[in-house]
This record gives structure tokens, C-alpha cells and sequence, in this order.
């Protein structure tokens, strides 16, 4: 169980959380293993809220009530040449109607039903085929009513691993998705790597992907601080979204210099046809609603490097570089940094490995908001752990030490954690 609490202001929940798991393995013979999962959480936070009606405004306790279920259930088995499985997941989630605070809100209800299979045969000792299937179910009640949305799709996919030779080594892939509301769309990609030496590799990949729009973003509304708080604003969803297509590439050098000292450095070009983002609308309004732009591109730089100082103390620190724009207009992506950097510092106690402490500090640099605000902005955290065993943890860390507040990025001020671990 967590407490998480923050003086963070009107738009930011806080209050106590619950989160329990069960995960099973039943073990049926050395070749062939059954796992069970279920998973309960449940979120009883408040918010800061104003009422408007009758005037003058009047501050109050806004509630939000959550409550969360998962199961599923996995078979997997191997044979001297195949790998399989096949696993079926359900889920379920109930918000009260508190959390848009509407006049007539009754209760929301997710609830979301997955099955996949798949097989990976080994044909050779050079090449190996993995295939597979999954089908998704999905249902949620509107806001305001009991109207209820739901959505069926289905996807079958094929990749291949050959190795060409000992340098290079060659992964097609190709996946076809059919939504019942949207129709079906065909994803290829052909990634290779190329082994230079045994601790250095280029990587280089090309392809397409698809994505339907989710149920919330074509009819929810959902909010965050309440809609009639006094930073508070709704998302509102759009029946007439249409799929998101991606298709880009990207090519990566990695090198191990020693056995401490690791770095990667990647380069990505991708375009996106009806990207879906959000817009506000309404005069004055902070509400946004989702819609689709015609196409945007986004290419950057990924570097990351890591090192082992021994004694249980590593450094990892990276940088990212991104030119995300509109290209309808050229203008700049809201809601992307161009720069941001990570520095993390953590220690593990060496011998039995029961103590972790890590800190890092996370910079933002040019982050477009809008098309009128740029921030910068950095972060500082840290968090300690304690294990005894394989069984039990506890921790316990903040969030923004430094007390940063920008509700425009997500930050609202000094955030404590602390939590407890039991595995049987």
C-alpha cells in the first residue's frame, strides 16, 4: 500500500493507493509451464475543486475512486525445434463519476479482453520463424449516460530471423491489423544488424506501422483536475478520428568498450499521416479535444553511455535530440522538448545486493508547450530500497526535490514515495 501526497494545487490528485498481485507458475513437466496473474488495484484520491453555482465560488474536495482488475492466464511449452504459447488476459477498470465532476456523470466502466498465440520454429541452425495471432475486445461506458462503445480488431504477423553469414543478420517482419470500425492495413519492416566485431554493431531498420484510435480518444470524456476546477480541464474525444500510419527509418552504432563501458548512438527519421494529438477548443477555454493532423515528421538523436565504476556504483547518462513538426504549416509539435538529458547515479551494495540507492537528474530544454510558450526545466530524485530475500522490499524516494512547480509540463511540486513489497 502507498501514500502519495503532494502540495501540488488544484489540478493534481493525491491520496492513498492499494496494489495487490498474484502470480502463479505451475510447473507441468520440464517442457511445458502454466502461469497465473491476478492484479487489484484500487485509488481512493481527492483533488482541490471550485464550484461555480451557486456564486461565489466555493473551494471543495473533489473525489476520485478507482478500481482496477486484471487476470491472465499463460501456457507456454518448447520442443527441440519450436518455442510456444498462448495467453488470454482480462481487465477491468470502474472510476466514479467524480472524476469529471459533471452534472448527470454516472459511473465509468473499461473493460478490456486479449488472447494471443504464437510459435517460434528454429529451421535451421541460421534462421528462425516466429508466427502468430491476437484478437482484443474492447468496451467502455460514456460519460453523462449509459451509453456503451466498444471495438473489435485482430492482427496476424510473421517475422524471420536469418543469419546471413557470420557478420550480418536479417529480420523481416510483416503484421496485418483489421479494426472492426476502421478496416484492415498491412505493416512491413526489415531491420538488420551488422556485426563488426564481438563487442561493436551497426543496426539499421525500415518499416511502417498502424495504430486505430482508442475508444476514449473517438467518444470519452475524461479530465484531469475536474471540470470545474479552477486549473482543471477535460479531453474531449472525436468520433470522426481517423488511424494513425507511421512509416520511418533509423540506423544505431553500439560499442562495448570494456567490460564497464557501453554507449549507443542512434539517428531516426519517421513521418506520420493523421497523427492523432490534441487541440484546445472554445474561446477561453483550457478543454482539448482530440483531432488529426495530416502529417507530421520527427527526427532526432539518441545517444546513451554507460559505465561500471565497481563496487556496485554505475553511471548512465544520455541525451536526446528531436525536431518534431507539423509539416502542414512547418511549425513546431506542441508538447516536445528539443533537448532533454539524463544523468543517473546508482549504488548497489555489492556483496548481497539488498541496499540500492539511485538519483537522477533529468533536464528539458526548448519544450514547446504551445505556440506562444517555451519552458526549460530540470528535475532532481532519488530513491533508497531495502530487500530481504527474494520475497520482500521496501522503499522509499521523492520526486522533484528542488519543489519545481510548471502544471503546464506535469510538474506540481515535491512528491514523497514510500511502499512495501511481499512476493509468495
Amino acid at each position: 500500500m502507498r501514500n502519495i501526497d503532494s502540495k501540488a494545487g488544484a489540478a493534481l490528485f493525491h491520496g492513498p493507493k492499494q496494489a495487490y498481485n498474484l502470480n502463479i507458475d505451475y510447473e507441468m513437466d520440464k517442457n511445458n509451464n502454466l502461469n497465473f496473474m491476478a492484479d487489484y488495484t484500487k485509488d481512493n484520491l481527492e483533488s482541490i475543486s471550485y464550484k461555480f453555482v451557486p456564486m461565489p465560488p466555493k473551494e471543495t474536495l473533489m473525489p476520485l475512486t478507482s478500481e482496477r482488475k486484471t487476470l491472465a492466464l499463460t501456457y507456454s511449452g518448447h520442443n527441440a525445434n519450436s518455442s510456444y504459447s498462448l495467453a488470454t488476459t482480462y481487465s477491468q477498470l470502474n472510476r466514479d463519476a467524480g472524476a469529471a465532476d459533471a452534472p448527470g456523470a454516472s459511473e465509468k466502466k473499461y473493460r478490456s479482453w486479449n488472447i494471443e498465440g504464437r510459435d517460434t520454429i528454429t529451421t535451421s541452425a541460421d534462421n528462425k520463424l516466429t508466427f502468430g495471432a491476437e484478437y482484443r475486445n474492447d468496451e467502455t461506458t460514456l460519460y453523462g449516460g449509459d451509453n456503451t462503445k466498444n471495438s473489435d480488431q485482430y492482427a496476424l504477423y510473421l517475422q524471420d530471423e536469418y543469419r546471413a553469414g557470420k557478420k550480418l543478420l536479417l529480420t523481416p517482419a510483416i503484421r496485418y491489423d483489421h479494426h472492426e470500425s476502421f478496416g484492415g492495413n498491412t505493416s512491413a519492416n526489415l531491420g538488420a544488424t551488422y556485426f563488426i566485431t564481438d563487442s561493436s554493431r551497426f543496426k539499421a531498420n525500415y518499416g511502417s506501422s498502424y495504430r486505430a484510435p482508442s475508444l476514449d480518444e473517438l467518444y470519452g470524456v475524461f479530465t484531469h483536475g475536474g471540470l470545474f476546477s479552477m486549473l482543471g480541464y477535460a479531453y474531449y474525444g472525436n468520433p470522426d478520428l481517423k488511424p494513425e500510419k507511421t512509416r520511418g527509418w533509423e540506423i544505431s552504432y553500439e560499442q562495448e568498450f570494456d567490460d564497464n563501458t557501453s554507449g549507443k548512438l542512434t539517428y531516426f527519421d519517421n513521418k506520420k499521416k493523421d497523427a492523432i494529438t490534441t487541440e484546445l477548443f472554445g474561446d477561453g477555454s483550457r478543454n482539448q479535444r482530440f483531432i488529426n493532423i495530416d502529417e507530421t515528421s520527427s527526427r532526432g538523436v539518441e545517444f546513451e553511455v554507460k559505465h561500471d565504476f565497481g563496487h556496485g556504483l554505475a553511471l548512465i547518462g544520455n541525451y536526446n535530440w528531436l525536431d518534431a513538426k507539423d509539416e502542414t504549416d512547418g511549425s513546431r509539435l506542441q508538447y516536445s522538448a528539443r533537448n532533454t538529458y539524463t544523468a543517473k547515479l546508482s549504488w548497489t551494495e555489492p556483496i548481497k545486493k539488498e541496499w540500492n540507492i539511485t538519483a537522477w537528474n533529468k533536464w528539458y530544454s526548448d519544450f514547446q508547450y504551445d505556440s506562444d510558450t517555451v519552458y526549460s526545466v530540470n528535475t532532481f530524485n532519488f530513491t533508497v530500497s531495502k530487500r530481504w530475500g527474494d520475497k520482500y522490499r521496501v522503499f522509499a524516494g521523492i520526486d522533484n526535490v528542488f519543489n519545481k512547480e510548471l502544471s503546464d509540463m506535469g510538474y506540481y511540486g515535491r512528491m514523497w514515495r514510500a511502499g512495501a513489497e511481499m512476493k509468495f
